[in-house]
């Protein structure tokens, strides 16, 4: 993503950070009272983040997938992985990663968190960071849930409707929600702006991504199975404009129906129906059962 710096690697997957998260983090230390407090709850939420974004990309590997990088700006974090195959339960699998194991950490802090609330021995200092760090898994986990696509609950929602087969629909229904629950999310922090401030702007700009973000997937899908004629367009746009597509997009982008050339299989090769019968799985091959290839 253009404006991002590398911080390292994790497991093999690039980290960066947005210039626009930096940029955020030193107004709010500089104008904060107590800097140090307000730095450390920052590190902690954008920590938390990254253990979130991880985990998504720890179960995506795990079914074969490639993760690009992790890139963490001011409204959350992103995964950019190489492939996403239309399969209803690797999809499932990695959308409820990241809130999972929020709720675990959550449930970890929580007798940490009941101690320093009911006992004076702790410090002030832990006792505030212990409390942000429950509050905010849980809230993270929580808020992810909501099926507003592609958020995690919209991936959710996804591969609940995708499980017939038919990924096109489901992505088209799931967007739809999610354009719903993001036109409410943008009206909310609209009609709230008067007394919690830049938290309603930040309500209105997680809503204008869902909406962007579930478009930007829609048409990727549309392409994927030939009904999208500005395929080529869109391709260029984001080259041009930095937001490069991913390998994936560019990959099983196909052409419209019809303009294929029929195929023969060679000697030795693939029949037609084995290559039908290929063409409908989805995921990496090895994750299917060996008697179905």
């Amino acid at each position: 993503m253009n404006g991002s710096l590398k911080l390292g690697s994790v497991l093999g997957i690039t980290i960066r950070v947005h210039v626009l998260l930096l940029v955020l983090f030193g107004f709010v230390v500089l104008r904060a009272q107590a800097a140090f407090m307000a730095g450390l709850l920052i590190v902690t939420l954008f920590g938390i983040v990254l253990l979130h974004e991880l985990a998504h990309s720890v179960v995506a590997m795990r079914f074969g997938m490639k993760v690009l990088d992790i890139t963490l700006w001011p409204l959350g974090g992103m995964a950019r992985m190489s492939e996403i195959p239309e399969s209803s339960r690797i999809e499932g699998w990695v959308a409820i990663a990241g809130p999972a194991l929020n709720f675990v950490l959550a449930a970890i802090a929580f007798p940490f968190w009941l101690h320093a609330n009911l006992y004076d021995t702790a410090s002030a200092t832990y006792a505030t960071w212990i409390s942000y760090f429950f509050v905010a898994n849980v809230g993270l986990g929580g808020f992810n849930l909501i099926p507003a696509f592609p958020m995690d609950g919209g991936r959710l929602l996804r591969a609940f409707l995708g499980r017939n087969g038919d990924w096109l629909g489901a992505t088209e229904r799931a967007v739809r929600v999610g354009r719903v629950l993001a036109f409410g999310l943008a009206l909310f922090g609209c009609l709230t702006v008067g007394f919690l401030g830049l938290q309603s702007v930040s309500f209105v700009l997680v809503a204008l991504f869902v909406w962007w973000a579930g478009s930007q997937e829609l048409h990727a899908v549309r392409a994927r199975h030939g009904l999208d004629p500005l395929a080529a367009f869109r391709a260029f746009a984001a080259r041009a404009t930095g937001w490069t597509q991913t390998p994936t997009q560019t990959e099983y982008a196909r052409a419209p129906a019809g303009a294929v050339p029929p195929r023969h299989a060679p000697p030795g090769g693939f029949s037609e129906s084995e290559i039908e019968r290929l063409e409908h799985f989805r995921g990496p091959l090895r994750s299917f059962p060996a008697d179905e290839a």
